[in-house]
């Protein structure tokens, strides 16, 4: 289940946020504070060494690559 938020920002906060994402690799702002969240929420679990299953599908699929590095990896995987 999921629940909707609604978040007011300052313009200028907004601009940074998009901007920021946007370098980062995040495809919109609310990816982008999303992940805000589960740094904040399991900061202390992570830093320890623990992994948490609680972390979404999505976020564990999303590619932290490069394309470059994708390329530069792509040899090492197995073909199916």
């Amino acid at each position: 289940m999921t629940m909707q938020l609604s978040l007011k920002l300052p313009e200028r906060m907004h601009t940074r946020a998009k901007i920021y994402a946007e370098l980062h690799g995040f495809a919109t702002v609310q990816e982008f504070i999303r992940e805000l969240i589960r740094e904040r929420l399991f900061e202390r679990e992570l830093m320890g060494g623990l992994y948490t299953s609680i972390a979404s599908e999505e976020s564990l699929a999303r590619s932290w690559l490069t394309q470059e590095e994708e390329k530069a990896w792509a040899h090492l995987q197995k073909e199916i």
